[in-house]
């Protein structure tokens, strides 16, 4: 193994060893079939502290537009992080926390290594490059959905916005993970893919629970977020399985009834039509493709949106004193 790894594993002894024997298997089988040897060297964080390693390593020189993965990082929702820019080393973060690694779930810790190297590869080769760029074109298609918008607390245009910004660049994310995971299957790695996602995915639906009653309250109480996590949790949990049906895996059945949370009607039925049109994604140079993924998102996060505007303007007028304005 040529390539140089430095390492920072905040675990010891025999953990320690079966984490850094799973990451070079993986490496190894990396090296043999992509030109990873352009990269250099790459930073390998295994902390049981997510947000001090972040604060040292990836804000100080942190972009803007990497805000959503940070922020799933720091807030221990995404529980690995691969990050490289320009002047910076490839960097993969991994949570020592998770599951997988207090139970040594090998496969699934080879999974997750073979998803994550296979970012920075996909990064090395420009192909997440070009889904930012197809993202930063459908800002026009932003603002005819907002001019169609009607007011009404707490869906105000500025904040409006400020979900748009965050279901496109979430969605993006999840293309990223569905091309990163296809390819690392396509190398023979589907069986560490499934063992990792399996174990992401086993209790989440006693876990996480959107309904709709919980969202109205929410949404009066001014918490808008509620309603974008619930879209969002439900789309990117299903992403797991997309792969898998690509290739005609048996085991995308498995997936999709452990990813099946509850969640509105009305999300479930937008999301199916948005996880119909990913089982199209070929490749991230068909940006055609990848712009009806973004475009038909964000057309379906306004149709929640105005389902639930309709029931607040209904709950106005039925209850005017109940209803607070905030």
């Amino acid at each position: 193994m040529s390539l140089k790894i430095e390492k920072h594993i905040d675990v010891r002894g025999r953990k320690r060893e079966i984490i850094l024997k799973a990451f070079n298997e993986v490496l190894e089988e990396f090296e043999e079939r992509v030109k990873i040897k352009k990269m250099k060297g790459i930073r390998l964080f295994v902390t049981l502290n997510p947000v001090k390693t972040c604060e040292k390593i990836i804000l100080p020189k942190g972009k803007l537009r990497r805000h959503s993965e940070l922020r799933e990082w720091i807030c221990r929702n995404s529980p690995s992080f691969s990050y490289w820019e320009r002047d910076s080393k490839p960097t993969i973060m991994v949570d020592a926390n998770q599951k997988i690694f207090r139970e040594l779930n090998y496969q699934a810790i080879k999974g997750l290594f073979a998803h994550e190297l296979m970012h920075l590869v996909d990064k090395l080769e420009k192909i997440e490059d070009n889904l930012n760029d197809v993202a930063e074109e459908t800002i026009n298609d932003i603002i005819c959905l907002l001019r169609k918008h009607k007011e009404i607390p707490p869906f105000t245009i500025d904040r409006l916005l400020s979900s748009f910004i965050r279901i496109t660049i979430s969605t993006v994310l999840f293309m990223k993970d569905i091309f990163a995971n296809t390819r690392a299957m396509s190398f023979g790695f589907d069986e560490e893919i499934y063992a990792n996602y399996k174990a992401v995915l086993e209790g989440v639906k006693e876990e996480i629970k959107f309904t709709e009653r919980g969202i109205m309250k929410a949404l009066k109480e001014d918490r808008k977020h509620i309603l974008d996590n619930a879209f969002l949790t439900y789309l990117g949990l299903n992403t797991c399985w997309i792969p898998f049906k690509m290739f005609h895996n048996e085991w995308y059945k498995e997936l999709k009834e452990l990813a099946d949370i509850k969640v509105p009607k009305i999300v479930k039925d937008n999301c199916k039509e948005i996880l119909k049109e990913m089982l199209k994604l070929r490749s991230a140079s068909d940006r055609e493709q990848v712009a009806r993924v973004l475009k038909l998102t964000q057309q379906k996060y306004f149709n929640i949106v105005r389902y639930f505007c309709k029931k607040l303007k209904s709950l106005e007028l039925c209850h005017p004193s109940s209803y607070k304005v905030l």
